[in-house]
């Protein structure tokens, strides 16, 4: 093959703005979770997309944590969001604010938790949906935790 033809075939880098691939990813995941796809989806859009910017995988993260069907994939998921939550709070402040109170990895995180009788790691995770701005729901799962411990 030439040199010439090789680099007519070289695909050039996504120039997107985080924003534009967040909506992709979004976008992407409404239409497979109607085919109750949507797992599936956010497994293979995290694993093909070395380049996915942080903040957007925060978005993946937790929506996977929500749809994983193994409880052990949705605390891994859940783990990976929070670990990219700071890149999203920075770099996508208005969808961060428009998104979150459907996304329902907290609430998954804690219900996974407090059914292992992990109580404490609940308990941090009410906080932190309490740091959000999820309010009074997550109040009562929190008081509903401390009657447990």
């Amino acid at each position: 093959m030439s040199y010439a033809r090789a680099v007519a075939k070289r695909v050039d880098p996504c120039r997107k703005s985080p924003a534009e691939r967040l909506e992709d990813l979004l976008s992407g995941y409404r239409e497979a979770a109607d085919r109750n796809e949507g797992a599936r989806y956010l497994s293979r859009a995290i694993g093909s997309s070395d380049s996915m910017p942080n903040a957007v995988k925060f978005f993946a993260f937790a929506l996977l944590a929500a749809e994983a069907p193994e409880e052990d994939d949705a605390l891994d998921a859940l783990a990976r969001a929070e670990e990219h939550l700071e890149a999203a709070r920075r770099d996508l402040p208005r969808p961060l604010a428009r998104e979150l109170p459907a996304l329902r990895f907290l609430e998954r995180g804690i219900a996974l938790r407090s059914g292992r009788g992990e109580y404490a790691e609940g308990l941090r995770l009410c906080a932190l949906a309490l740091d959000l701005g999820l309010g009074a729901p997550y109040e009562r799962k929190r008081d509903s935790l401390l009657r447990m411990v």
